[in-house]
């Protein structure tokens, strides 16, 4: 591993064990609830629409919302 010893150190838990890599180039789990390609495009699409171009999510959502669009929360957008 290309890590220093105290940088191990710091990662071992109380028992011994290392708890995870906490590198940043680490691989991570897949996330399960990720966005779809096809949900992204979506978002981008009603994103760079005319009248939502210069707005934030928080307008967005709930303009297409008025309209019975869904695509994701605010949080996700």
């Amino acid at each position: 591993m290309d890590i220093s010893e105290r940088t191990l150190k710091r990662w071992r838990t109380v028992d011994g064990r290392v708890a995870e890599d906490h590198r940043a180039d680490a691989e991570r789990a897949k996330q399960p609830h990720k966005l779809t390609q096809a949900e992204e495009l979506a978002i981008l699409g009603a994103c760079n629409q005319p009248q939502y171009r210069n707005s934030p999510p928080s307008q967005i959502v709930p303009s297409l919302a008025n309209k019975s669009v869904y695509l994701v929360s605010e949080s996700s957008f």
